[in-house]
Formats: C-alpha cells, structure tokens, sequence
C-alpha cells in the first residue's frame, strides 16, 4: 500500500490529490442530499396513501394510529435534507468539511429513524434504516471505509439503547447476539468504500503518471535543445577540416566537445566525458563547458595542457565534491605547418590516420579531471605532425566499449583497424559510428561521441551522407 499511495503523498501531487478528491467528495454529496430527499418524498407518498387507504386493519400493514405520527417525521428528514442540500453545501469548501457534514446530516437522519422505533404498534426496525443509510452513502460519497465508520458510531450506540428500551425481554440471548452481530450489517458499505477508493486512487495515479511523463518528455526536449546549443558545428577551412557526431544513450548525455580558433588561427578541439550518463551527466557538461568558455575568453591562446590544467582545477574544487569526475582531451592543430599538440587527463588515446593508411595511438595517458588537485594533476603535452590528407581522431569510450551479441569489447584495436580502411571514406566520423552501431547489440549503454580533426590543402566541406563499411562485420 505505501508504494501504491506514493504519487498521491507526494509533494507535486499532494495538492492535486486533495483539490481533485474535494471537487469529487462536493459533488456527489449534493447528489446524495438529492437522492435521499427523493427517495424521502417518495416514501411521503407512499405512507400519505397507505394511510388514507380503505385496507382492513389485519391485512399486514401497521395501524392507522401509528402511521401518522411516522408520516409526521418524514418531513422532519426531508427538512434536514433541504436544509443541507441548499444551505450547507454551497458553503463547503474542504473535504475535512464535507466529511463532517456528511456525518452529521447522516447523523441526524438516523436519529429520526431511530425515534420511530419508539412509536407503538409501528414495529419500525431502525437497524435497517442504519444499514441504508450507510450504504447508500458508501455508494455515492468517496470517503474511506474509517471515514464511513464515523457517523455509524453514535447510531449503532443510540440504536442499542432503544432496543434495549422497547424489547420486551432484556435478557433474551437473541438480544444480545443481535447486538453484537449489528456492525456486521456495514461490511457491504464498508467494501463499496475500500473498492471505491481503491479504483479512485489507480485511477489518479495512471493519469498522473502520463500527465508527469508528458511534462517530463517536454522539459527534456527543452533541455535537449539547450544542451545540443552547447555543441559546436562542423567547421572548415584553408588547411583544415572539422567535424563530429555525437549519440546520446538517452536525449542527454555527459559528453561533450568544444572547437574554436586561436588568434593565430590554430584549430582548437577539447574533448569532455563526464561520469555518469542522461540529466545528471548533461547539467555537468553545462558547467564544464561553461567555465571551458570562460578559460579560453581570458586566454585566448591557452594551450592543450595548460587547459586541462585549469579545468582540472574547477573540477577537483567544485565537481568532486559530489563525486563527479571527468575524462578529457585537447588537441590544437596548426593548418600552416599541421603541427599537431595534445594533452590527456585520463581519456582513450587519440588515434592519427597517417596518408598512407598507417594508425598510431598518441597513448599520453594521464590523471582524469578533479581525481587530485593542482600540486599532483601532471599533464604533459604531445606534438606531432600531420601532413595534408592525414588526421586525427578523438572519441570517448562509448566507442570501445560497445558490446556484440558474445559480450565482446570493440576495443581500441578494432577501432584502429577501422581506420586503416583504404580508400578512405567521405566522413570519418559517419564510418566510424556506423561501424559502432553495426557491432551494437540491443539498446545503447553508453554515450557515442566521434571527432575528426583533418589536415588538408584545401579542406572540402563536410560530407552529409553517412558512409557504411564496404562489409558488415568487417571489423571485429
């Protein structure tokens, strides 16, 4: 019971509940106050006619004598009804309210029915009355089985005494089973109340449910679009050529990667894998690239290492407190001449794809971001060259560690063979992840992010089409 009254008991939900079972509980007292009164009138009815009827006296209904003082306190009920339905109901506001009121007029009319049981030759079993009473209220008012009880209490109570009053034997042991069996009576309300609620309360928590997952699926599409703003676009340009793709576990990801000019004109790329996947790792990746912007604002002509130093810094103060960390790497290539330079804090190897096909893994492996502070983060940088044609690829290990339908690893191996492939393809990136999906089985467990930063004379404008492997499974 506690999980299934979760939703309703918590604090988004709280307040609906409450709102939605009180607009409930106003309505259909009214309607009760209107059946009851009704079915009252009826009865009017039905006893004025009996009573002004020609039928013998031993025909089996009660004795004129003792039909007019119980026609007389029907109108009495009806009065109770009226004054409820028009006086008492509008004014209602919470469903404490309601509730009481609810006991009361039930209260009320049970006592009147009750006092016909001290009227002579009228035989009238008030008992019978409770038991009506509760269960028509159990139909139409939505309270719980212990709300119902309420106003039975001091009936059963009165109705006890009364009984004890007109029996004729006081100590007859058929009295007293009567008594003690007379709660029994309410089980088919109390079981329209429990079954009620019950339905009620699955009823909320379905369209609760959907109407939170709706708001839920717009504000992450919200934040989807504020997270993929983060990302850079594709860029080229004399000498140069960048560009990526990025597939989120789910509509966010804790990966991220950054890409801007130098005064000089150098290309700058910053790789970034926050642990953890979806929102949590997505609101990091805000703040990694946030304070990233603001390194590279103040210095604009930072290099790799020293920006892994400093964002090493942000994160060991701020991001490790909640046990967050973070894997990087930066490259800067220089179109002029293809110098290429590199620094890693704890990332998979970059791999550069030489002219001739060649792979070679810039293996400068070291401490990821925030794991210790400034004095112990030792970050080294690598330099290379590239010559035209040649590139460099960067990726996180959602693209090594994809499993097969065995369980196997894709590996950085098998990533290397992929890009020795000749001829090369159009787009590196686009190969590269349809060679990850290809090993892919089921749903993806990590965040895919593949970069390619290519030296070139004149760099064309990146491809739109992705490139399939020339044979499936190729690469194993």
């Amino acid at each position: 019971m506690a999980n299934e009254t979760a939703i309703e008991k918590s604090d988004e939900f709280r307040g609906e509940y409450e709102l939605t079972l009180e607009t409930w509980l106003r309505r259909r007292f009214s309607r009760l106050c209107a059946t009851l009164f009704v079915i009252e009138t009826i009865g009017i009815l039905s006893w004025g006619l009996l009573l002004l009827s020609d039928l013998p006296p031993d025909s089996g209904t009660p004795d004129k004598s003792s039909l007019l003082p119980a026609l007389a306190l029907m109108p009495l009920s009806a009065g109770v009804l009226g004054w409820f339905y028009f006086r008492v109901a509008p004014k209602l506001e919470a469903r404490d309210q309601i509730i009481r009121s609810a006991s009361s007029m039930i209260v009320a009319l049970g006592m009147i029915d009750l006092a016909s049981m001290l009227i002579p030759d009228l035989n009238a079993d008030g008992l019978i009355a409770i038991y009506f009473l509760h269960l028509v209220s159990s139909l139409f008012l939505p309270w719980s089985p212990s709300d119902s009880i309420r106003p039975m209490v001091p009936l059963l109570a009165a109705w006890i005494v009364v009984k004890i009053i007109t029996s004729p034997t006081i100590d007859s042991p058929l009295l007293a089973i009567e008594i003690v069996a007379s709660p029994l009576g309410l089980l088919p309300g109390l079981g329209v109340c429990a079954l009620r609620m019950w339905h009620w309360r699955r009823r909320f928590r379905s369209a609760a449910m959907a109407r939170g997952f709706g708001v839920m699926r717009r504000e992450v599409k919200q934040a989807r679009r504020i997270h993929e703003s983060l990302f850079p676009e594709p860029i080229s340009g004399p000498g140069f050529a960048f560009e990526f793709e990025f597939q989120p576990m789910r509509d966010l990801g804790g990966d991220y990667i950054h890409a801007s000019r130098t005064p000089e004109g150098r290309i700058r790329v910053v790789l970034i894998d926050v642990t953890g996947h979806g929102l949590s790792a997505a609101m990091t990746v805000t703040r990694l690239s946030g304070e990233l912007e603001r390194i590279i604002a103040e210095q604009p002509d930072i290099g790799p290492a020293a920006i892994l130093v400093t964002l090493n810094r942000y994160a060991h103060l701020v991001l490790s407190q909640h046990s967050i960390f973070a894997t990087a790497i930066a490259a800067e290539l220089d179109p002029a001449d293809g110098t290429l330079r590199t620094a890693n804090a704890g990332h998979p190897p970059a791999m550069v794809r030489r002219r001739e096909g060649d792979v070679e893994l810039l293996d400068d492996h070291g401490i990821l971001l925030g794991a210790v502070d400034s004095e112990q983060f030792d970050c080294t940088e690598t330099r290379t060259s590239l010559a035209p044609s040649e590139l460099v690829l960067l990726y996180t290990d959602g693209v090594t560690e994809v499993r097969d339908r065995n369980g196997r690893l894709f590996g950085v191996e098998n990533l290397a063979e992929a890009m020795r492939r000749k001829p090369a393809p159009r787009s590196w990136v686009r190969f590269i992840t349809s060679i990850v999906d290809g090993h892919r089985v089921g749903s993806p467990e990590d965040d895919v992010l593949v970069a390619t930063l290519a030296h070139q004379a004149d760099a064309p404008p990146p491809s739109s089409t992705a490139d399939q492997p020339t044979e499936p499974g190729a690469v194993e």
